[in-house]
């Protein structure tokens, strides 16, 4: 990739960001735990990457037809996605008082989790592009 004033941006910004939470991580345990699981969904983000295309399904003319619009699929999606995170805070703040770190895993599971599924619906519809074509 050719570098341009984007890309240094993000890399200086990152850098920056990095050497900020190293600081952070040296003068608090707390601070320490989280940029770790966040380095923790860094690495599950990156080996996702690295997993091979979704293969394209063949699909007969004799398969029936779904009456359900791609629209309404995804608002569904987007419905309860966005109903199960306003949940989070609050079970994040009530294992946070038994222990900071258990309730910092939850919520970069439950961030983690909101990507994954997001991930896992582009590579459905990517692998049945050709139906729709």
């Amino acid at each position: 990739m050719k570098p341009n004033i984007y890309s240094i941006i993000l890399y200086v910004g990152t850098a920056v960001a990095a050497l900020a939470l190293a600081y952070a991580s040296f003068k608090s345990a707390t601070v320490a735990w989280s940029v770790g699981i966040c380095v923790a969904i860094g690495v599950v983000v990156y080996a996702f990457s690295l997993l091979p295309e979704p293969k394209k399904v063949a699909r007969s003319d004799e398969a029936p037809k779904t009456q359900r619009s791609p629209a309404a699929q995804a608002a569904v999606v987007v419905a309860v996605i966005f109903g199960l995170m306003l949940v989070v805070p609050t079970v994040v703040l009530w294992l946070g008082r038994y222990s900071p770190e258990l309730g910092a895993l939850v919520g970069g599971v439950a961030l983690m989790a909101l990507f994954f599924i997001l991930w896992l619906r582009s590579r459905y519809q990517r692998s049945h592009e050709s139906d729709e074509g």
